[in-house]
């Protein structure tokens, strides 16, 4: 697209705008004949695995958390975008050279209008989603109390349809932002020979294509650079800053919780009969901590690496738009597309890979009674060894304090320290922490 007076990005009287370009231009050649396929594997793994995320999630032991009625919103968002886009990349890409149908037909680019509506709508709000998830795990910790309205499925489910309706709402405006349009000067007619015997004689048909309306284009582009700016603020860049301002604050919360926890256990290390039987429990609230924390740092990198990108071109083409367009958009597009597939993809893989009770509730739901009940009686022997192990070490440490007249030296508490872990502060604190 052209708009006039538009302010030029590149300066092709340099030899490095050049080189930059002829690398764009290798880049997509080489990429694309493999977008479609990358695409469809993508889609197909991510509705699948979406559609067991939200199975999981709404098993009656993981549902009545707030942040995973959010997860289970996220998956049916993520689950609609790639749906629409499988039919899209399927159509217009992977089977375009290899049909007899004209591919760009009225009908398929009314379909194209409505994918893209869709898509951002569904995809922002997603985002969005992640957001309120971050707030929610933030509030949560703040709160003095267990069972807050921030903890209540109730309040996630009408924050999620709030988020919905907003987002929905300012995405109108790209739907009347492009039209459908006759692509002049060529017409369709059928591409082989086998394929005109299903056609008459000289069979043709219009080509029709998607392209930016002329109100939009009126006045310098002065409604799609609007449209542009609003993608680009509202649906990339701030969820982005948001995400990592509540995500940041969520880990430190973290840690001062860690450190807390540490400083009450130095209190406690001159109870050496209660230390080795409290050790095992301590560490593993100390895991769980560590492996929240792990959790948020990477949903925080992947967000920001599939979804800033994507915001800054956008910022960048609502200002410098004709050369954005041309050169960016038209060769980079894929690669925008492929970045949003994978943050709508990855959520049922870093949970099944972090959480503990995910895992758990999976195997519940789809694996066979039969490798459960070898599940759970395995699950049962690990822990009647570990509490015998228990016991020996209350027996070694008893006899250790009968055979020799106690006295509480600062060696000892030394000797100890490693293995002497008490519990964190209140139970209202520890239960907080470990809901995220």
């Amino acid at each position: 697209m052209e708009c006039p007076n538009d302010t030029p990005l590149f300066d092709f009287t340099q030899n490095a705008t050049l080189n930059f370009i002829n690398t764009l231009i290798n880049f997509q050649s080489l990429y694309a004949p493999i977008h479609g396929y990358v695409c469809i594997g993508l889609c197909v793994f991510g509705i699948l695995t979406n559609f067991v995320h939200v199975v999981v999630l709404t098993r009656p032991v993981m549902r009545n958390s707030a942040v995973n009625c959010v997860l289970t919103a996220v998956a049916i968002c993520d689950i609609g975008t790639m749906a629409t886009y499988l039919i899209y990349i399927s159509h217009f890409v992977v089977l375009r050279q290899s049909t007899c149908s004209p591919t760009f037909t009225h009908g398929w680019m009314q379909f194209l209008q409505w994918h893209v509506m869709l898509s951002i709508t569904l995809h922002t709000t997603s985002l969005w989603l992640a957001v309120a998830m971050a707030f929610i795990r933030r509030m949560t910790l703040r709160v003095a109390r267990l069972n807050s309205t921030w903890q209540r499925p109730q309040f996630a489910w009408k924050l999620c349809i709030a988020i919905y309706i907003i987002v929905a709402v300012l995405c109108v405006p790209s739907l009347f932002v492009h039209e459908i349009a006759v692509y002049e000067g060529i017409v369709w007619e059928p591409p082989h020979p086998h394929c005109a015997l299903s056609y008459p004689p000289n069979y043709t048909e219009p080509i029709y294509t998607f392209t930016v309306s002329k109100a939009a284009t009126a006045n310098n582009c002065r409604i799609f650079k609007l449209n542009i700016w609003m993608i680009g603020l509202v649906f990339k860049v701030i969820p982005c800053i948001l995400l990592m301002y509540f995500s940041v604050g969520l880990v430190n919360k973290i840690r001062q919780a860690e450190k807390h926890r540490r400083k009450l256990t130095n209190v406690s290390l001159n109870n050496v009969n209660s230390c080795d039987s409290s050790s095992m429990s301590a560490k593993k609230k100390s895991h769980r901590s560590d492996r929240t924390t792990t959790m948020l740092v990477v949903i925080l990198a992947v967000f920001l690496i599939t979804e800033l990108p994507q915001g800054i071109i956008s910022i960048l083409c609502a200002i410098f738009t004709t050369d954005v367009h041309k050169y960016l958009y038209f060769y980079l597009g894929d690669i925008l597309d492929l970045l949003s597939l994978l943050n709508s993809s990855v959520n049922f893989v870093l949970y099944c890979v972090m959480s503990s009770r995910y895992r758990q509730t999976f195997w519940l739901v789809f694996l066979p009674s039969g490798a459960q009940s070898l599940c759970i009686n395995k699950q049962t022997a690990t822990a009647s060894n570990l509490n015998f192990t228990q016991i020996q070490l209350q027996r070694k440490n008893s006899n250790k304090v009968r055979n020799k007249e106690y006295a509480p030296l600062a060696t000892e508490a030394e000797e100890h320290r490693d293995e002497c872990v008490s519990a964190i502060g209140s139970e209202d604190s520890r239960e907080r922490v470990e809901q995220l």
